[in-house]
């Protein structure tokens, strides 16, 4: 449940499943008075809205059929998105949120090339492609506050939460171009909200542990090796168990508002302090 009032516009890629449907339904919940959903699966993008309709939320939505990797196709998500709506106060580059697993399960020295480049286009380029576009956009708006903040001084120009991972710090086993790709999300999050905090934008991003989430249910990602009982993504946190989508959303929604108005350039980590513990019993009991 998101606790933060917003009245802005938003605009979220990936919001066809995930946490970037429910970062949809959580802006919807904090009062918005649009969002724009982009996602290559137009589908999912339209069932999102369905069930933001269904909650009864006062929101104008917009579908937009969107490729990550494209500049076409961000340029035309950012220009539809202001055509429509006038503005974007929160952009989520969620390429951060529509981004992809490895399929291989390999070492580092062997690892295809071939998935390697394509992991780093959507969730890497596709992050500073979807960034670069909503900046230049929020560039021409002037700074607004969100409810319940009066002070000029924490006004902004528009928030912008990239969705990293905490594999942004540490490592899995057997899947480096996801772990770069995640390590690259809180580079590039870094070195945008430093060259743009001038023009009022803050720029952050939510690293989150291992979630619920349609690609973990699939089988893409394990939780569970067979030398373990739950795995080490449940053994491994103060909760002893996964995340759900929910709670990756609520943070993304304190970031975009301007109670966060102090924060730019910070990697959040949203894990149950899977990070944060290390054990060891003679050997390293849970890492990642």
């Amino acid at each position: 449940m998101a606790l933060t009032t917003l009245d802005g516009v938003a605009l979220v890629t990936g919001a066809g499943s995930g946490i970037g449907r429910q970062l949809c339904l959580a802006y919807a919940q904090a009062g918005c008075r649009a969002i724009a959903l982009a996602d290559i699966n137009i589908e999912g993008v339209n069932e999102t809205i369905s069930l933001i309709q269904a909650q009864g939320y006062p929101v104008e939505t917009l579908a937009l059929e969107t490729d990550v990797t494209l500049v076409t196709s961000v340029q035309s998500m950012v220009s539809e998105t202001v055509k429509s709506f006038g503005r974007i106060d929160y952009g989520n580059a969620a390429a951060n949120v529509a981004g992809i697993t490895t399929t291989a399960r390999v070492p580092t020295a062997q690892y295809p090339h071939q998935e390697y480049n394509k992991l780093l286009e959507i969730n890497t380029k596709g992050t500073m492609i979807c960034m670069q576009e909503q900046i230049k956009a929020m560039q021409k708006q002037s700074p607004t506050c969100t409810p319940g903040i009066d002070n000029p001084l924490r006004a902004q120009r528009g928030s912008i939460v990239n969705i990293a991972s905490v594999t942004g710090f540490a490592a899995l086993q057997n899947m480096m171009p996801y772990n770069v790709s995640k390590h690259a999300v809180i580079g590039l999050t870094k070195s945008a909200a430093v060259d743009h905090a001038p023009s009022d934008i803050r720029i952050n991003s939510v690293c989150p542990g291992m979630t619920e989430t349609p690609m973990v249910a699939s089988g893409k990602v394990s939780v569970s090796p067979p030398t373990t009982r739950r795995g080490w993504a449940v053994e491994g946190n103060g909760r002893h168990r996964l995340a759900i989508p929910e709670e990756i959303a609520d943070v993304c929604i304190f970031l975009s508002g301007c109670g966060a108005s102090y924060m730019s350039g910070s990697p959040v980590t949203v894990d149950a302090g899977h990070l944060a513990a290390l054990r060891y019993d003679g050997k390293l009991s849970h890492n990642l």
